[in-house]
């Protein structure tokens, strides 16, 4: 596969690694919820494709793209990657929306988010080599109801974060609100 080699080239060998594990994760929660596998391997394979690139690429592809200017004053880099993401997938590769906004929405989230997006999200928390204690129960929830799943993630990054001083992010709190409601 053609992108699997430049992946290779793009990513620090510990990141390709956890993106083929990303893949293979997402596959199987594809396969279970009767997605399209190929599709959710895809973007579980890509969704990490900006977060090795200098500073100055970042700058180079918030700039050309008409990416929010707020992402050049970003300091973490973990917020802008999946942006960037996106947009290379869309047009480096030419992939589908589907897809590019499952690579969008893999860090923080978003209320719109449909089946792929979730799968790659989670896959992302889920697909680990030493997948911490606290996210086994997120893990097993997963291949049984989606948005629970996602729910407790969310609700378990929140308490992460306040515990570090850091407020979750708006889209974060939109989405979590939103799963709340329904659930």
């Amino acid at each position: 596969m053609e992108i699997k080699e430049e992946l290779k080239k793009m990513l620090t060998p510990a990141r390709y690694e956890h993106s083929l594990r990303v893949a293979e994760e997402a596959k199987h929660l594809a396969s279970h919820y009767q997605y399209d596998e190929k599709k959710a391997y895809l973007a579980g394979l890509i969704h990490d494709i900006a977060k090795d690139l200098t500073e100055e690429e970042s700058k180079n592809w918030i700039e050309n793209y008409n990416l929010p200017k707020e992402l050049l004053e970003e300091k973490n880099k973990n917020l802008k990657h999946a942006d960037i993401g996106a947009v290379i997938a869309k047009e480096k590769y030419h992939l589908e929306d589907d897809i590019c906004n499952a690579i969008k929405f893999h860090t923080l989230g978003n209320e719109t988010m449909d089946l792929l997006a979730k799968i790659v999200f989670l896959a992302d928390k889920i697909g680990r080599k030493n997948l911490p204690e606290d996210l086994e129960i997120v893990k097993k929830m997963a291949y049984k109801n989606i948005d629970q799943s996602l729910k407790l993630c969310l609700e378990k990054q929140e308490k992460y974060l306040q515990q570090k001083g850091i407020k979750l992010h708006k889209d974060t709190k939109k989405l979590l609100a939103k799963l709340t409601k329904e659930l």
